[in-house]
Parts: structure tokens; sequence; C-alpha cells
């Protein structure tokens, strides 16, 4: 069951109706929140404003499950053989940059998305029990490269994916017009599917 791996228990509340003076059973929508990659390798000054935005928004409570991506390059990677990026192999660059929750679960990758084993768990997980109506938040770096990959692999997985639009950035020198990234998130994943942490 996907609340079992999530490690959450889908919360069960139970209303009297003014009418029927009964007990009804009502499941409550669950929030899961994904901070992506928030390491010191992938952030500078283009992009240390997420650091303060995600510590706020992870700490208040919205989310039922908190899950923070870890990427750690390897010598033999696509990276090192077609980007000559060798950054990232397991240093201090990898450590977060920012404090987690203590609830917060770790999942080390070493590719823009989520690794396949991961996907895997949380397909099977999805076919049981997940709600039409929970929802995965996205938030982090870099916006261009692993946030994007990660809310499409959860998209086409059928999952709602919503990416919050003033907790993403991008490390890079020269980094692709926000704007330009957002018409593609709403393009690509629903006009619905981009919004600000404040409305949540």
């Amino acid at each position: 069951m996907l609340l079992n791996f999530w490690g959450i228990k889908r919360a069960e509340v139970f209303v009297c109706s003014p009418k029927t003076l009964s007990a009804l059973k009502e499941e409550r929508y669950m929030n899961i929140l994904i901070i992506v990659d928030m390491q010191r390798g992938f952030v500078n000054k283009n992009n240390d404003f997420l650091i303060k935005n995600i510590e706020n928004l992870a700490k208040n409570d919205k989310f039922d499950k908190i899950i923070a991506t870890k990427f750690v390059n390897k010598q033999a990677s696509q990276y090192v053989k077609f980007l000559n990026y060798h950054d990232m192999c397991g240093d201090d660059l990898c450590d977060f940059i920012l404090q987690l929750p203590s609830s917060a679960n770790v999942v080390e990758k070493t590719s823009y998305g989520l690794p396949l084993e991961f996907l895997n768990d949380i397909k099977k997980a999805k076919n049981d029990t997940f709600h039409s109506g929970d929802v995965i938040y996205l938030c982090g770096t870099d916006y261009d490269a692993c946030v994007l990959a990660i809310a499409y692999q959860l998209f086409d997985l059928g999952f709602k994916v919503n990416v919050i639009s003033d907790c993403v950035g991008s490390s890079s020198s020269k980094p692709i017009d926000k704007n330009v990234l957002d018409r593609i998130v709403i393009r690509n994943l629903g006009k619905m599917c981009l919004i600000e942490s404040k409305n949540i």
C-alpha cells in the first residue's frame, strides 16, 4: 500500500451529521513534498534564496511526508562521459545545504530523475490505495534539469504533480528564463500544476 510505503497512515475522521446523527468516515487527502537536490554543490548566489524558502515550507506542517533527493555522481556516469562533469562524487559538495526536518526520508540518486527501483516501488504502491486527491509537490534545484525530470516521471506514473514556483531555481550562471520554464511546466503538466507556496 502506498501509504505504508510513504510511512503514512491515512487519517480517518468521524463527522457527526446534524441530519443523520451518524458517524461518517472521511478520508483526508495527503500532501507529499519532494525536495530536489538541495546540496552544497548545486546551490550558489543564483539560487541560494531557495534555502530559506524551502526550510520555511518544510516546517509548516502542510505535508504528511517529506522526501529529499541526494545526487551522487559516479566516475563512470553519463555526466563524466558526455559532460566532463566530475563534481558531486561523494565529497562534501553532496551534503545538504539546508536543515531538513527530522522526519524527512533521503533518497540517493545518480541520475536526473528518481532511481528506477524507487519508481518501481511507488508505481506498485500507487496501484493499491493512492487517492486521486493526493498531491506530490516538488521544490528544489535545478528547475531546468532534475526538478523537471522528476516531475515528468511522476506525471507519467499517473500522479498529480504540483511544482512550487517560489521554491524552484537554477544554479546555472546562464539560467533559462524562469518564465519559459514555468510555461513548459504548464504546457506539459497542466495549467493548475504551478502553485505558490502560500496557496498550498
